[in-house]
Formats: structure tokens, C-alpha cells, sequence
């Protein structure tokens, strides 16, 4: 297989979180999904199949002082603990100087949690990971993950 360009890498990538574009991040993962259960009646494969809910979900691990600066705007735009913020989306563009940027969107994020881990000899040391959760569906590139049909009033 030929190889014919460079394909993306981590300095391709830009993040933007609440405070803007974030350069303090190590990484970032999410993922989303919907899962379907087979419907049998009579013999031993299924009729049909119905569908379960729509779910995602991500992480990513900032260092100490980039983790300061959304403690602080979580904070500000909630209530003032910083599980109180409200929803706020993530943005991650992937750029590479001879194709058309990729931008995924996900839209509304809570954040779960936080987790911190610091030994002896660490090079990059009070790391934050933070667990979201993605309360609407992902747009991957421009294009919804789910479509939200909603259900129209029996009341008329």
C-alpha cells in the first residue's frame, strides 16, 4: 500500500472547552452509541429488533494549570461548586494543511468527574482526568449521531 500524505496527528488537533482553546491537554477520547435487543416470538431467531437508548461519553486529561482554568469557568457558570456548571460543549477540530478541517461537536457535556494521580519521577505531575458526560447526541463531523424525533401531543 502506497502511502501518499500525512495523516493526522496529535499536533493536528485543537480542543475548545469553556475557556477557550485549551493547549494544556494530554488527551481526549468519546464515544457514543445505541444498542439494539432482538424481539423473538415462535423459533430461535429474532422477529424484529427495538432499540435502546441513545448514550456518550468521554474523558480527557488536562495538566494542572489548564485544569485551574475550567475549574474556575465551571464554577462561574453554575451554581459555584463545580459540578453545579451548566452543560457546555466540546470542540475538537483535526486539521492537516492540505485537507478540509474535520470538526466533531459534542454539544452538551457534564462533567462526572475528576481524578488525579502524582508519583515520584513524573515528568508532567497533578494531571487531571475529567469524565464527561454528553448529554446530546455527538455531531461527527457536521453529521448528528441520532436524530430526536419527538413524540407529538395526544392531547392535540
Amino acid at each position: 500500500m502506497a502511502i501518499n500524505g500525512k495523516n493526522y496527528d496529535w499536533e493536528d488537533i485543537t480542543v475548545r472547552l469553556p475557556q477557550g482553546e485549551t493547549v494544556g491537554i494530554t488527551d481526549i477520547s468519546y464515544k457514543d452509541g445505541q444498542g439494539v435487543e432482538p424481539r423473538y416470538g415462535r423459533g430461535a431467531t429474532p422477529r424484529g429488533y427495538g432499540r435502546k437508548n441513545y448514550e456518550a461519553s468521554g474523558s480527557f486529561t488536562l495538566d494542572r494549570d489548564e485544569f485551574e482554568r475550567l475549574k474556575k469557568e465551571l464554577a462561574s457558570s453554575g451554581a459555584g461548586g463545580i459540578y453545579d456548571h451548566t452543560p457546555f460543549p466540546v470542540v475538537v477540530s483535526y486539521a492537516n494543511a492540505d485537507q478540509s478541517p474535520i470538526v466533531d461537536t459534542l454539544p452538551a457535556c457534564k462533567v462526572t468527574s475528576f481524578d488525579t494521580s502524582s508519583a515520584q519521577g513524573d515528568d508532567n505531575a497533578g494531571q487531571m482526568k475529567c469524565e464527561i458526560t454528553i448529554l446530546s447526541p455527538i455531531l461527527w463531523n457536521g453529521v448528528p449521531a441520532k436524530v430526536d424525533r419527538k413524540v407529538s401531543s395526544l392531547t392535540g
